[in-house]
């Protein structure tokens, strides 16, 4: 469980840091291509850590987990 807790809370630091990147590109003078695809990267980015979140926590919780026969 403490793994778990651990890896909730790096992936919220990362989600932290990915949505300041997101606000520093929004408001930089790079050409609107570069911004369009540092933000689409970024969000995917947080929406993949977001999935790994849930998906760490559903089977730490024991909603997935192994298949009884």
């Amino acid at each position: 469980m403490k793994t778990v807790i651990l890896y909730n809370i790096i992936s919220l630091i990362i989600i932290f840091v990915l949505i300041f990147v997101l606000r520093i590109v929004s408001k930089s003078d790079l050409r609107k291509n570069q911004q369009l695809i540092i933000k689409v990267i970024t969000t995917i980015l947080i929406v993949c850590v977001i999935a790994f979140v849930l998906f760490i926590d559903a089977i730490a919780v024991g909603i997935i987990g192994p298949v009884p026969n």
